[in-house]
């Protein structure tokens, strides 16, 4: 069932942050050794976009108040998860790279619109259990009812991912934090329940909420 992201709350990126940076702290190990693993596994492409899934797995699991293990990371391996990563992957990838063949300019307006409209796709998959199709029309329909929203995450996102990359090293700290924002952001932008959590938004449990 999708949610009508019509009633959203205005996000508060302070408390976002804040809440973010605690469920960081309290899983730092697991998160740390999560992304060192997503950034050497992804050498090899096929496995880039299920260790993609398995980060905000891990990180839909600490904003749910579970236990976070390394494991975790292996999340989207599974035959379903790895085949819906790969075809969200691909939806996603494929027409950035045909605008950057074409040209530079349109490959990067086409980057910035998809991380835009797309931005919330891969969390819903992993929150909510659902297809790449299905994650990315809500993704679609959550951006179109919270632009300002949307595109203050986008920029957020970006400006602590260019930290990180600034320095190898902190790519390690800003590829699982950025993710726990996004997933945490979730029920702010749906505004489907008031005082929605992460944890109220599994397909199963939406369903019987609503």
């Amino acid at each position: 069932m999708n949610y009508c992201p019509q009633e959203a709350n205005i996000i508060e990126i302070e408390t976002l942050l804040k809440d973010s940076w605690e469920i960081f702290q309290k899983n730092l190990v697991a998160y740390i050794i999560g992304a060192l693993i997503t950034i050497f596994g992804s050498i090899f492409l096929i496995t880039s976009a299920p260790l993609a899934y398995g980060l905000a797995h891990m990180a839909a699991k600490g904003a749910r108040g579970e236990i976070v293990e390394i494991a975790d990371v292996f999340a989207g391996f599974k035959l379903d998860k790895f085949i819906q990563s790969w075809v969200l992957f691909l939806i996603i990838m494929i027409p950035i790279f045909i605008g950057f063949l074409l040209l530079v300019i349109p490959g990067i307006i086409i980057s910035i619109a998809f991380a835009i409209i797309f931005l919330y796709a891969l969390p819903l998959m992993v929150v909510k259990d659902i297809g790449a199709v299905d994650s990315l029309k809500e993704s679609l329909e959550i951006a179109k009812a919270n632009p300002q929203d949307t595109i203050v995450l986008v920029v957020v996102v970006m400006i602590l991912n260019a930290i990180g990359s600034a320095i190898w090293i902190g790519t390690i700290l800003t590829m699982p934090f950025t993710m726990l924002i996004l997933v945490l952001a979730l029920p702010m932008v749906t505004g489907a329940v008031s005082g929605m959590k992460v944890q109220d938004m599994s397909g199963k449990e939406a369903e019987t909420s609503l």
